[in-house]
């Protein structure tokens, strides 16, 4: 009951909070990147599922510990680490940390003479938690404190994500609700607050009873009709605005356990990124995971634009598997 009043009180709290500090929605993960960019609705033992749909923290992850690596954009390199920890008296806990480094920089003054070099970087720490409301049902929570660093300049800012997963293993079928950064901006850059972009999302994904497959399906920013970048809607038909709130990903595991072949079709960055004359596999993604020995390596590459492309790298393994933090706590 104190667990459940918590949860209403700090989603009352942040709520009230809720004003763009991009940079919180840069995902690290190579198989939610794989899968389009957003999967809010798998459990099993991936520890970076529960960094973003807190719900999805489960006993499953117990020990396990992630480090990624992502070739972003423009030379931006992005590196994170995730573990989770179940505590049978608690839930399962999980902390994470994100760092991105957008490199050196030359600094001029307005006559374009050379004042030596800055930096620009970000980090993101994450803390969450989750437990078992009943057979179905979890609850999550995560707390997110942001630092910014851009040459002379310094932000922070706190974020956090609410979710709720139905889970139901005979059918093999998940459903999750989430409420995304939900937060603040706490030092600001000069004089002007940026907003934390507040979303709301609706998952579902379910392996299919004769083939090892499953499909998952995401709407996005469901509290916002039109997403595109101008108040205009650019002449777009309704069912063009409502299909950029999909996400679809697929996961194919011919051998159950050893390999992963995945894919994903981002329609908003389909729709919004796409050359006309050379629309190419923009806002496609696809992936590739294999288990080998104590670890699990995962790669995904995904298309923003025809000038850039992005590749994620992940490792993971479970310390008990080393001696580490054996067996599940009190």
């Amino acid at each position: 009951m104190r667990f459940n009043l918590l949860f209403i009180f700090l989603f009352s709290f942040l709520g009230s909070f809720s004003q763009e500090f991009s940079v919180i929605e840069l995902n690290t993960s190579a198989r939610i990147s794989a899968l389009g960019g957003s999967a809010n609705a798998i459990i099993d033992d991936d520890v970076t599922l529960g960094q973003v749909t807190p719900s999805l923290l489960n006993p499953l992850m117990d020990n396990v510990l992630v480090l990624s690596a992502v070739d972003y954009l423009a030379d931006i390199n992005v590196v994170s680490a995730s573990f989770a920890k179940y505590f049978s008296n608690l839930g399962t806990v999980s902390f994470g940390v994100n760092a991105i480094e957008y490199g050196d920089f030359t600094h001029r003054d307005a006559t374009g003479n050379s004042l030596g070099s800055f930096s620009a970087n970000d980090q993101i720490i994450t803390c969450g938690i989750a437990r078992g409301l009943n057979r179905y049902f979890r609850l999550g929570i995560n707390f997110s404190i942001l630092n910014s660093r851009y040459e002379q300049y310094h932000s922070t800012a706190i974020s956090s994500n609410i979710s709720t997963t139905y889970h139901n293993v005979k059918k093999d079928l998940t459903i999750s609700i989430l409420a995304k950064n939900i937060g603040r901006q706490l030092d600001v850059y000069s004089s002007k607050h940026e907003a934390i972009p507040f979303e709301l999302q609706f998952g579902v994904s379910k392996v299919l009873m004769y083939l090892p497959f499953r499909y998952s399906i995401v709407f996005r920013r469901l509290t916002q009709f039109n997403t595109n970048y101008s108040s205009s809607t650019h002449d777009e038909s309704i069912a063009k605005t409502v299909l950029k709130h999909v996400v679809i990903g697929g996961e194919f595991f011919p051998f159950r356990e050893n390999i992963f072949l995945r894919g994903g079709l981002n329609l908003q960055r389909r729709f919004d990124m796409t050359i006309p004359s050379r629309p190419a596999m923009i806002g496609f993604s696809c992936g590739i995971g294999l288990k080998i020995s104590k670890f699990q390596i995962d790669y995904s590459r995904s298309a923003y634009h025809l000038s850039g492309h992005t590749n994620n790298f992940s490792i993971t393994t479970n310390l008990a598997k080393f001696g580490l933090f054996n067996g599940n706590s009190n």
